[in-house]
């Protein structure tokens, strides 16, 4: 059933997303649910995480909505896409994938710009592995890995270190101390998501408007059971992303902490369209709105 009254949208999802219309599709676990944007070209927007409430791109679906028709995914385990069972069973790279199928058939789309934010970035990777026919071309904002292990996790962590201060990276020992004594509290975990929010910006001055916009509802069980399902499949799209013909284009801010996926990503596919936001961390769009929305609309409406 469609709901077109913008207070049952609230009423529904408890976000300050403005979309035009929220809908669902039903399957033997669930309902996909999904959010429906403007007119024109179909733009799939996936948000990262895993586990991102997709209220963390409404602001961009909107944007981008005013001459596209956009769909925001609200991926299966966030959101009101809560499967039952929510488990390895229910939630893995497979469904995530099969998914994003599933909705494109539902819509009767053959084919869409795939445009994904981090993990959602490296989701869209997987689907055009898996269904290059359907993928008109690919739209990769501050990319997640195509390839996932030991070295990567490492590298995450080491450059968020390198992100903070003296004094942040005490804090962090004194909360990672109490997270192993047992008196890690709620206030320590806001300062602990707070620390880390941190490093995904480049002018930390701007965190605290930024905050709002990042900092949404993640769903802790549905990351885990990604990353599990990822590190026993142990992902490696280079192969298959090497038969993907269609464009790619890369968006990063040049300061983000994980800008490296994009310089590997250019140099094992040179055909792939790099482009880099100054001034800029993980979430360009909140932190450079002006460059990055014309960068995006160049590649939307050459």
């Amino acid at each position: 059933m469609r709901h077109y009254l913008f207070i049952l949208f609230l009423v529904f999802c408890g976000e300050a997303c403005l979309a035009q219309s929220i809908d669902s599709i039903k399957y033997s676990n669930g309902f996909l649910f999904y959010h429906e944007y403007g007119k024109g070209e179909t733009i799939v927007l996936l948000t990262g995480g895993p586990g991102n409430n997709c209220s963390q791109l409404a602001d961009m679906a909107q944007k981008l909505s005013i001459r596209n028709h956009v769909i925001l995914l609200e991926q299966r385990g966030t959101g009101l896409s809560l499967p039952t069972p929510l488990d390895s069973t229910t939630i893995n790279l497979q469904t995530a994938v099969s998914d994003i199928n599933f909705l494109l058939d539902h819509l009767s789309i053959k084919t869409a710009i795939i445009c994904g934010h981090s993990w959602g970035a490296t989701l869209a990777m997987c689907f055009a592995s898996s269904y290059p026919k359907r993928v008109k071309s690919l739209i990769l904002i501050a990319p997640g890995p195509f390839l996932m292990g030991t070295d990567l996790y490492q590298t995450v962590g080491i450059n968020m270190m390198t992100r903070w201060g003296r004094s942040e990276r005490k804090q962090m020992d004194t909360i990672n101390q109490k997270r192993n004594n047992g008196t890690f509290t709620n206030e320590d975990f806001k300062l602990s998501k707070y620390l880390s929010r941190l490093t995904y910006v480049s002018d930390k001055e701007k965190i605290d408007s930024i905050m709002p916009k990042i900092d949404v509802p993640m769903n802790m069980q549905m990351l885990q059971l990604i990353y599990k399902d990822i590190d026993k499949s142990k992902l490696d799209l280079r192969k298959s992303l090497a038969a993907f013909k269609k464009p790619v284009f890369l968006i990063d801010g040049r300061q983000d902490m994980g800008s490296y996926v994009c310089y590997e990503l250019k140099i094992a596919y040179p055909s792939f369209k790099l482009l880099w936001i100054q001034n800029s961390g993980h979430f360009p769009m909140y932190e450079q709105p002006e460059l990055f929305y014309r960068t995006i609309s160049e590649i939307l409406h050459k």
